[in-house]
């Protein structure tokens, strides 16, 4: 028996000490405190830092049992793995053994944030955590098709009918990751015929869009001129008739994404909705008032930063709640409809539908005509917005001459 083995017992730290080590072989020793409780520690070397691992407290952890978490520790060290690393990695991995809906759910969450903008991510989870939420204390195995049925009439009940196809689409993702983990040996939202669980959903109404020239003249020149809002609000609803670009995609448009010498907008693939880099050349209008922008919101990362946090885009509803302010109501015209409204216009006036098509980041075609248009197409899409640009000029003089 060693030494700490006869002493550990009986032996009290001074009460003029802070603490006392005791050391037994190799790294192991037995921490302490003034107050008299006894911590053992493993103190090793990796990657050239010094570490040091709790091992439990004394009497619970015996010398023998702090000895083998010791000795298994030193066998992670000597295959190159950092033994409080793998401990949290089997911490978090035994997390997923816990089968309440909500552990498992938030889990499936986690793994799939990488794919995910922030946007769409915090929308999945709140519809784990609210809209669902009557399963989340329920264990994984033991939700059946009648839980998934009720919560769809729920859904149904409370208004939200558009909804209930996509909650049960992610419900059905949940529990194919519960199989897959041996949590559940069913998957109750598999193969449910929601068509006869609710009402039949409406279909998809397009997004209110003015297209009479005169009505258009009228909404750029109310858009331009009239004070309503912030400074960024004001800004971003000038901007979104000229760049064909989807609400969300202005909203979170950064800095980094101008390409002030090619005259370019780059949007990366994870934030757009095709998952796919996006081009928008920039007309001459929109370069200066981008530079204009520029020197008031050039400190943000982003081109309209939010009132309260510069490291955040403006709010979602901001350019909406301007065009209500404006006198346009939903069913007259949505920011989303700028899109329809240059969709169309340009068809009418002849521009190939194509290059309309790319512009508005819409899939055409295989992926790799597709990769190949995208830079085939651009001499004219550059000439395209640029007409564009000029075109809602010229309809706003007309609308103030008149």
């Amino acid at each position: 028996m060693t030494i700490i083995a006869r002493e550990i017992n009986g032996f009290i730290c001074p009460k003029d000490k802070k603490q006392l080590k005791k050391f037994d072989s190799k790294g192991l020793y037995l921490l302490i405190k003034p107050n008299g409780s006894k911590l053992w520690r493993f103190r090793y070397i990796y990657n050239g830092k010094n570490k040091e691992m709790a091992l439990g407290k004394y009497p619970s952890i015996s010398l023998s049992k702090a000895r083998e978490g010791a000795e298994s520790a030193r066998i992670l060290l000597s295959q190159g793995i950092d033994p409080m690393v793998e401990r949290k990695t089997v911490k978090k991995a035994s997390e997923v053994s816990d089968k309440t809906f909500s552990v498992v759910a938030l889990n499936w969450w986690e793994k799939q944030l990488s794919s995910w903008s922030e946007d769409h991510a915090k929308k999945i989870k709140r519809w784990i955590t609210e809209d669902v939420k009557k399963l989340c204390p329920l264990a994984v195995d033991e939700i059946d098709a009648g839980h998934i049925t009720e919560l769809m009439l729920e859904i149904e009940y409370s208004g939200n009918l558009k909804k209930a196809p996509l909650i049960l689409s992610v419900l059905n993702r949940i529990f194919g990751f519960a199989l897959g983990h041996r949590l559940t040996r069913t998957n109750p939202a598999q193969g449910l015929a929601l068509r006869d669980i609710i009402s039949p959903i409406p279909k998809a109404k397009s997004f209110s869009a003015i297209i009479n020239s005169k009505q258009l003249g009228k909404l750029i020149f109310d858009v331009d001129t009239l004070p309503s809002g912030t400074f960024c609000t004001v800004e971003a609803l000038k901007l979104i008739p000229r760049v064909f670009l989807r609400p969300t995609e202005v909203r979170n448009l950064k800095w980094e994404y101008i390409d002030f010498e090619a005259r370019l907008i780059r949007i990366p693939a994870e934030h757009m909705k095709k998952e796919r880099m996006h081009l928008v050349p920039i007309a001459t209008q929109v370069f200066e008032q981008l530079k204009f922008i520029q020197e008031v919101t050039g400190y943000s990362p982003f081109v309209f930063p939010g009132l309260r946090n510069s490291n955040n885009p403006i709010s979602k509803n901001v350019m909406t709640n301007r065009l209500r302010s404006l006198g346009y109501t939903g069913d007259v015209m949505t920011t989303h409809g700028f899109r329809g409204t240059a969709s169309t216009t340009l068809n009418e006036e002849g521009w190939d539908e194509d290059h309309v098509e790319m512009q508005l980041a819409h899939l055409t075609g295989t992926e790799t005509s597709r990769a190949y248009n995208h830079a085939k197409y651009l001499p004219n899409r550059k000439k395209m917005m640029q007409f564009w640009a000029d075109h809602l000029d010229q309809l706003k003089t007309e609308y103030t001459i008149v």
